[in-house]
């Protein structure tokens, strides 16, 4: 029988892929913020009575988070998933992201190292990673994302768009950073739940690169035409990559084509 998957936020890029990757191994009932998906919930972070009053309904086995929102609002609204989760045969991923780290750029980080936020955005994230591992201990699995692109994401339609405007497109190559394609997270999410594991995983590629070459290369690779690149490079140079070092990310990524969502 298959498993049931709230996936809530699944009409982000993030959420589009893992969809299509669980496909027809697991029953995915999406939840969308501004329109009732097929077979699914509008529902958004100011909604948590109407998230739990889902849960109840959907009794999903495992709930995936790539929602967005008022960061309030949404650490009250993952109180309320984790509260409805804890000590249920049950799982959460919970999509989270690079910036967690974005208080110390002076190296790649790993799974294993604390996070060091500054932003407000790092900030929220890594509090509301802190409380789900708090209530929900090996029912979280949390993924921590570089900045997300596919073939049609909206990074790769700016690039397209500037280049057919011959618009300048300004670029940053003192920022040392890897990326996450957005198949690969909806590959990492199928292994994960297929093989039952858990804890953090970084989702991206283990090489890095400056982020003026990759956006030279997303070009080449995807026929684009240059557009007029205005290097910003003032202060040194930075790192804002995340690398994955377990060793279930080896096998993750021995089968996955970059452009493929």
């Amino acid at each position: 029988m298959r498993k049931k998957v709230l996936l809530i936020g699944g009409n982000s890029l993030v959420g589009q892929s893992i969809a299509m990757s669980l496909g027809d191994n697991y029953q995915v009932v999406p939840t969308a913020g501004h329109h009732d998906p097929e077979s699914g919930y509008r529902l958004t972070v100011e909604e948590p009575n109407k998230l739990v009053e889902i849960l109840a309904c959907e009794n999903p086995e495992i709930v995936i988070s790539s929602v967005r929102g008022d960061y309030h609002a949404q650490i009250n609204f993952h109180q309320k998933l984790a509260d409805w989760l804890a000590g249920k045969e049950k799982r959460l991923l919970y999509i989270s992201t690079a910036n967690v780290f974005d208080g110390d750029l002076s190296k790649p980080w790993t799974e294993n190292d604390s996070p060091i936020a500054k932003s407000d955005y790092g900030s929220f994230k890594r509090n509301c990673e802190t409380m789900l591992g708090e209530v929900l201990g090996n029912q979280l699995t949390i993924f921590r994302l570089a900045t997300v692109w596919s073939a049609n994401c909206p990074r790769v339609q700016r690039l397209d768009l500037h280049s057919k405007n011959g618009e300048p497109y300004y670029t940053y190559p003192n920022y040392m950073v890897n990326v996450t394609f957005a198949k690969q997270v909806g590959e990492y999410a199928r292994y994960v739940f297929d093989h039952s594991l858990h804890g953090i995983f970084h989702v991206g590629t283990t090489d890095i690169v400056n982020y003026f070459s990759f956006e030279k290369m997303v070009c080449e690779a995807l026929k684009i035409k240059l557009s007029q690149f205005v290097a910003e490079t003032a202060g040194e140079a930075v790192s804002f990559a995340i690398l994955p070092s377990r060793r279930e990310s080896g096998r993750v990524m021995q089968n996955i084509g970059i452009w493929g969502t």
